[in-house]
């Protein structure tokens, strides 16, 4: 295929964000070195007071990652080795490994074929005596059904653990994510909606005894100087990570809303060409990603060629079921049927979007999704 590009759209056009935040970043970060005081201090608590009330929980703990926030948070409600937790197949493989490093054992479940995030129908389908917890993911901005999720763990005594790394500034009615579920974890990974300048990652729980819990694990267990009570791990974050994400959490809304103005037009442009995001009823999504489905495969192979000779990257998320990963397959004991997952492995492909990209950019996206659909339009009519 000739390349046709003059330029390239970024797939996430950070330049672009430094031109809003970048001076403010480097003053808040020149003051942190200034202090002197680089591990928790007071940045770290304004940030958890800050994501509280965001989220609309009593507490909002920071950690150091968002891999580590699960796994402490799972420490803290005591999983470990011989309980099941029940995680979407079709995800990141850190809400997996996480389950993995505690020893505990992983029941994979499909997801909904509309929304893609795990099916309230599979889960219960896979309830057993032996699972502690459900984690629903809240996938690509959009908040998993949470209503059916919280309803189920009280049924079955188990905790519903919300994974809201994609999620932050997304709602399900009034409720903002973050915020559901006994507790919840996120990641300031850099290229999420709210993202820092390096790894870090948040617990949010209304249970002020599990909040304490959580904070003694993250810091080795200690309760006092060369005192340790349980085991712990070394999981802070760092006040430089604060210091950033204070900045660009006060610009949030706006940024979140930008997002949403993007895929909306996406959607008016693109819904006669390929399959678009479905948003359920209810549910507000934050477009961490914008996740579009091709008819198959082989569909894709030539979408994701013919963008990328127009200078439109695309990304996959995600390209295998994770029950496939070979890291995780000796701590799997039982398999469910994940039809929908393994049809959106095949399928989905994910463009350009973030809060800051250009008018130009998207109208390069736009015209070259739409170049694809016509040429695939007359192949198919020239095949009849």
């Amino acid at each position: 295929m000739a390349v046709l590009k003059d330029r390239s759209v970024p797939f996430v056009d950070v330049p672009a964000m430094m031109r809003v935040h970048g001076e403010k970043l480097e003053q808040a970060l020149a003051d942190v070195v200034r202090s002197g005081m680089f591990i928790n201090g007071p940045r770290v608590l304004e940030l958890e007071e800050r994501m509280a009330e965001r989220t609309g929980v009593a507490h909002a703990v920071a950690c150091g990652s968002r891999t580590a926030a699960q796994q402490i948070v799972l420490m803290a409600l005591g999983i470990g080795p011989g309980d099941e937790v029940l995680v979407p197949d079709f995800t990141f493989i850190a809400t997996a490994e996480a389950v993995a490093a505690i020893g505990a054992r992983l029941v994979m479940v499909d997801v909904d074929p509309m929304t893609f995030t795990m099916d309230p129908a599979a889960a219960r389908a896979a309830m057993s005596d032996k699972v502690k917890a459900i984690v629903p993911v809240s996938l690509f901005g959009q908040p998993a059904a949470f209503d059916e999720f919280e309803a189920l763990a009280e049924e079955f005594g188990v905790h519903c653990i919300e994974d809201a790394c994609q999620s932050l500034g997304a709602r399900l009615g009034e409720r903002h994510s973050g915020g559901f579920g006994s507790c919840g974890f996120t990641s300031f990974y850099p290229s999420k909606p709210l993202g820092g300048i390096g790894d870090g990652g948040m617990v949010f729980t209304e249970d002020g005894n599990l909040a304490d819990r959580v904070r003694l694990i993250r810091e080795h267990g200690q309760v006092g100087r060369h005192e340790h009570s349980v085991l712990g791990v070394n999981s802070r974050l760092d006040a430089l990570q604060a210091a950033a994400l204070l900045v660009k959490e006060a610009t949030f809304d706006a940024e979140v809303e930008m997002r949403r103005a993007h895929a909306h037009r996406y959607d008016s442009a693109l819904s006669n060409s390929v399959t678009t995001p479905v948003i359920a009823e209810g549910r507000y999504s934050s477009y961490a990603q914008y996740t579009i489905c091709m008819p198959d495969a082989g569909s894709r192979d030539h979408f994701v060629e013919f963008l990328s000779a127009r200078g439109v990257p695309t990304a996959l998320h995600y390209p295998r079921p994770i029950h496939t990963q070979v890291s995780l397959q000796a701590y799997q004991d039982r398999f469910e049927p994940v039809p929908v997952t393994e049809q959106l492995c095949d399928t989905v492909i994910s463009i350009p979007l973030s809060a800051y990209m250009s008018e130009k950019d998207q109208d390069q996206v736009i015209s070259s999704i739409l170049s694809w659909s016509e040429q695939r339009r007359s192949a198919v009519a020239s095949a009849r």
